[in-house]
């Protein structure tokens, strides 16, 4: 487990987790097998940056020398990476700032008055001796990409809010304020800006070190691959059915690695020992509900046989269709600002892609722009308990003023991919692996929203803003590719293989806890069972979540905590 954190008090003693290696006292700041640089003026000022961060030492130098936060708020965004910034000002305070994208998230709590903070939300849940946040489940289950402001998983410990600073005063209590702001550019210069942000985050985590990546075939992780592959030997992972040797995402693979010597492409087969809703006890504890709760078995496939290459460092294509496959959202922006002509254009785009009339997509765009945001809202298996309790923590509020409704949707789904990316990184960890998502970088995202979002968009091509950034990087016949495999079937073949199981888990915690209507799940499985298409993308986060309040209520590896004077 890689982490980090620290505890604020004056005098007094003060927890601080075993096996901790301590980089700082009064505040003491900590770190566990986590990246960490830091230092200090001749004031005794000291700065500390977390996480990968393409800062040079003489920037860091710098910087701790200015006086001004502004400086230090630029900094947060300033260099490419997955960081945090903790600031010591000479005059007793002491500042953090969570990065805009989320990627790299912090959470604070108070124990016995002392204010102590965290990477880590388990660690500090179980300093605190928390339970899970019946209400942050449900918001959860309702709406996973929504704000609750003050909360986190756990009861007592909140998440700062991304894209604020978190200062702690010498005397007064802690408060969190924004400090980014989107950017706007050209589609030029977005284009050109992302090309480089994507290069320099790759080249952060893999310089020097045994690499892989993920290489399905498709547009995101072949471009990780490919810049990954410029920067010395990586190992380009790809499934494939076993018995499978070629077609659809294996060929497309094989094309982006011929294109590169330093890709060493390797297959990975995947048979019924793989299929979803296999070994779902093997799923240990994360911070939240994890993602690939429901593929663990393949997950930790995956991990055993990174390990066997000598990975050290993998990369995952986690977040790109959020950033590059937008809904039309922006429809609702053009219908604001008056663009006839663009909204009509684009509605009948979207008419003629889904086979249906534009007037639906319309009509939307005016009166129920939140419909926009997903193909599907209709969750019948929720009951009115949990919509109540989510609705009474929710905040429609991202942090960032005058955004777009297209630009806040795009903001609220790349932070929750960031967040939940850090489980992912955590069930990695459990295997020695440490895993990175560059498309939830900060200057990844930032890049993304300074775009015109209406340009975002398009039912013609498939995710025109990354093709257009590595148009010159990957083959053309990859860069030309409109989708890339499915994988439904699996889903239905591994429903069917682990039917008793998976019927188990709608009769558990979340129905003792009358959020979910076991009935009605129930009814849902059986008819995915039968091969009858479900919404998969809705159904998964809610065996997951059940999945992970089982795991928070068996758990035997915790954090251990001693307390030093």
């Amino acid at each position: 487990m890689r982490w980090f954190g620290g505890a604020l008090a004056p005098c007094g003693t003060l927890p601080t987790p075993v096996g901790a290696r301590v980089i700082w006292q009064r505040p003491k700041v900590w770190t566990v097998n986590a990246v960490v640089r830091h230092a200090e003026s001749e004031s005794g000022r000291r700065v500390a940056v977390f996480g990968p961060c393409g800062a040079t030492d003489t920037a860091l130098t710098q910087l701790v020398h200015s006086t001004d936060l502004r400086n230090f708020d630029a900094a947060a965004t300033a260099w490419g990476g997955s960081y945090s910034l903790a600031l010591n000002d000479s005059d007793g305070s002491f500042t953090l700032w969570a990065d805009p994208a989320g990627s790299c998230p912090l959470y604070v709590t108070e124990v016995n008055g002392v204010q102590v903070w965290a990477s880590s939300l388990r660690a500090l849940a179980f300093l605190r001796g928390s339970r899970p946040d019946i209400a942050w489940v449900a918001a959860h289950l309702v709406d996973p990409t929504a704000s609750t402001p003050g909360r986190s998983a756990w009861t007592g410990v909140m998440q700062v809010p991304p894209g604020h600073r978190w200062r702690a005063p010498r005397e007064g209590s802690p408060s969190a304020a924004p400090y980014w702001k989107p950017i706007s550019l050209t589609w030029p210069e977005s284009v050109k800006r992302l090309r480089r942000d994507l290069a320099d985050s790759v080249l952060i985590r893999v310089r020097g070190r045994a690499a892989s990546s993920d290489l399905s075939g498709g547009l995101d992780s072949s471009s990780l691959a490919a810049y990954a592959a410029q920067c010395g030997a990586v190992v380009g992972v790809t499934f494939r059915p076993k018995g499978r040797q070629s077609g659809g995402d294996a060929d497309h693979a094989r094309t982006v690695a011929r294109a590169f010597p330093s890709i060493r492409h390797v297959f990975m087969a995947l048979g019924r020992e793989h299929l979803p809703f296999t070994d779902l006890d093997a799923l240990v504890l994360t911070d939240e509900p994890a993602p690939s709760a429901i593929t663990i078995a393949q997950f930790h496939s995956q991990c055993t046989l990174l390990t066997a290459e000598g990975t050290s460092v993998h990369l995952t294509g986690d977040g790109g269709d959020s950033l590059f496959m937008p809904p039309p959202v922006h429809l609702a922006d053009l219908a604001r600002s008056g663009q006839w002509l663009r909204l009509a254009r684009d509605a009948q785009a979207w008419g003629r892609l889904h086979r249906s009339s534009p007037w639906q997509i319309l009509t939307e765009a005016w009166r129920a722009p939140v419909r926009l945001g997903s193909v599907s809202t209709a969750k019948p298996w929720l009951t009115p308990r949990a919509v109540a309790l989510a609705g009474s923590v929710t905040s429609g509020d991202s942090g960032a003023d005058d955004l777009s409704l297209a630009n806040r949707h795009l903001l609220n789904e790349a932070r929750y991919v960031a967040r939940t990316a850090a489980t992912e990184n955590q069930l990695a960890a459990a295997h020695g692996i440490e895993m990175h998502n560059p498309f939830t970088d900060a200057r990844v995202l930032e890049a993304v929203m300074a775009a015109p979002s209406s340009e975002r968009w398009s039912a013609h091509r498939y995710k025109p803003l990354l093709s257009d950034a590595v148009t010159d990087l990957l083959p053309a016949k990859v860069v030309r590719r409109g989708t890339k495999g499915l994988f439904a079937v699996d889903h239905h073949h591994g429903l069917r293989a682990n039917q008793t199981r998976v019927l188990d888990l709608t009769a558990g915690c979340l129905a003792d806890l009358g959020l979910v209507r076991p009935a009605v799940v129930r009814s849902l499985l059986h008819r995915a069972a039968l091969g009858i298409d479900v919404p998969w993308g809705l159904i998964e986060p809610l065996l997951g979540t059940e999945l992970w309040l089982r795991a928070a209520s068996t758990a035997t590896e915790r954090v251990r905590w001693r307390n030093i004077a």
